[in-house]
């Protein structure tokens, strides 16, 4: 029989013993449903769903429009010689720094990108993954009336371009070599 005053969980360094015993049949029951899974009925799914590759793009829904040019200033891989030396950059600043400042940096939710430096020709290549349609539009889904289902707009590309903004990454967040690439 419980005494008052020493009823609760965790009073004088014990849990009650109705605690555990109203616990059991839950527990039970959950490994119950557990093997009934693994025992492989015909509606258990397969765990991992194997990759799909697509030799295209699929076409964007008309309903996601890009308010900005998706890589205006993109620019072909450059072609490397085999005795080229490149230098690997990690390149990262706090998302939409542009317009919160570091505020979504203290919750680290960082834009990251690569960077290149030719040490043969000097030149430097930024190589970036974006979103088409902006970042709204594939963190938030859409409600749309015609449909049952929230809809997303969120497909993205990499975007490679010429130059590394030095100073934005400084300034911003992180620019640090991280390796480099030799011998072909």
């Amino acid at each position: 029989m419980a005494q008052a005053g020493n009823t609760g969980p965790g009073v004088g360094g014990q849990r009650g013993a109705g605690m555990a015993r109203g616990r059991a049949p839950w527990l039970w029951a959950l490994a119950m449903l557990w093997q009934v899974a693994a025992a492989g009925l015909p509606f258990q799914r397969q765990w991992p769903i194997p990759y799909k590759r697509f030799s295209f793009r699929p076409a964007p829904d008309p309903y996601c429009q890009a308010k900005y040019t998706f890589c205006p200033t993109g620019s072909p891989i450059p072609v490397m010689k085999g005795d080229d030396v490149i230098e690997v950059f990690r390149l990262q600043a706090p998302v939409w720094e542009f317009k919160y400042g570091d505020l979504l940096g203290h919750l680290k939710i960082m834009h990251d990108a690569i960077g290149f430096r030719s040490t043969s020709t000097g030149k430097n290549y930024t190589m970036e993954w974006y979103e088409l349609f902006q970042l709204g539009n594939c963190t938030f889904p859409h409600l749309r009336p015609e449909m049952n289902a929230p809809f997303w707009c969120n497909q993205g590309a990499a975007c490679f371009f010429e130059g590394i903004d030095d100073m934005h990454w400084k300034e911003n967040g992180t620019l640090v070599q991280v390796a480099t690439i030799s011998a072909g």
